[in-house]
């Protein structure tokens, strides 16, 4: 099997995991500025499972799913001049094309990340999604170390990263999160942890902070929570929405001054320049630098084989408590 006629799972239409079956595929010709990919490890991400049961709309019955993987360098364009053929790398690619769901995966050059010797692949194929929008939501912060960030929903992928990532920004940290990954966060800088089951756990949060309201906060559980959340941000607050977009913000005008941000890290395939790529591309290289020095660290992984890839996209639509679901390539 070359790497332009490959082995791949196939989306239907919308649906859940049945819509998924294991097909021989052909790449599209190679781009000039696309590599090819020859995938060892893929990892699952709850956009996938969302975009395989309500569809997108530059999909047809055949696409193949699947936005994150890890591998070796396998063709490149003729455009390409900055890696070469056996280049490990990993990479968050453009939903809109082929996926990582196959043997081999056709990714845009700007979008590779370089893998470092030291790192393992599982711990490089873990990293781009979650980490990258991690990255973004912190982006849109002012640098304020010693100021007070609420993290909602702080036991997921993303916050993961961000508990890690803001610690080293020296913010105040308070999150919530389910009962299981408090010791976790606790160990990892958390001041104060409440359990979102808890009715009171915001108030609870508030006082941890001195009674004070905080200022920033990054939801990471829906736009209607984050909206909900703008009493507790302070004056001139800011406010990252990750999984939805708060569209209207209920206090007056010219009172709080609050500032909303929304997170789109697939929409920058489609709107960001190649100058935006680049600073991208190089604090994605940071973070696998940093895992290899041990200042980061990835989630507990959960690994499955390429056969089994439909079962584990379910247990992750159904079961996720905060591990990161891996697919090995034999």
């Amino acid at each position: 099997m070359t790497w332009s006629t490959t082995q791949a799972w196939c989306w239907s239409g919308p649906g859940g995991t049945e819509t998924l079956t294991l097909q021989p595929y052909r790449l599209p010709p190679l781009g000039a500025r696309d590599v090819v990919v020859a995938n060892r490890v893929i990892a699952l991400n709850p956009v996938d499972w969302k975009l395989m049961a309500h569809g997108h709309s530059a999909w047809q019955p055949g696409h193949v799913p699947g936005v994150d993987g890890m591998g070796l360098v396998v063709a490149v364009g003729r455009d390409v001049h900055h890696l070469a053929v056996g280049t490990r790398v990993a990479y968050h690619t453009d939903l809109r094309r082929a996926g990582s769901f196959a043997r081999h995966t056709q990714v845009p050059a700007r979008a590779l990340l370089s893998v470092p010797e030291g790192l393992s692949d599982e711990a490089a194929a873990a990293m781009p999604c979650p980490a990258l929008t991690a990255w973004q939501a912190l982006a849109k912060l002012p640098e304020s170390a010693g100021q007070a960030l609420l993290i909602t929903g702080a036991g997921s992928n993303v916050g993961h990263w961000i508990v890690q990532l803001a610690r080293t920004r020296g913010w105040r940290l308070f999150a919530s999160a389910g009962a299981r990954h408090h010791d976790w966060l606790t160990r990892h800088g958390v001041q104060a942890v409440a359990d979102y089951a808890d009715t009171a756990w915001l108030a609870r949060l508030l006082a941890a902070n001195g009674g004070q309201p905080f200022d920033a906060i990054i939801d990471l559980v829906s736009s209607s929570q984050a909206q909900q959340l703008l009493p507790a941000l302070g004056y001139y607050g800011h406010l990252v929405a990750v999984l939805g977009r708060v569209e209207h913000n209920p206090l007056p005008a010219f009172n709080h001054c609050h500032s909303l941000h929304e997170i789109a890290l697939g929409a920058a395939h489609v709107h960001a320049s190649d100058r935006q790529w680049s600073q991208l591309v190089a604090a994605g290289n940071r973070m696998l630098q940093q895992l290899v020095s041990g200042e980061l660290a990835v989630p507990a992984l959960r690994k499955s084989p390429f056969a089994a890839l439909p079962d584990a996209v379910r247990q992750l639509q159904q079961a996720s408590h905060g591990e990161k679901f891996l697919i090995h390539i034999d």
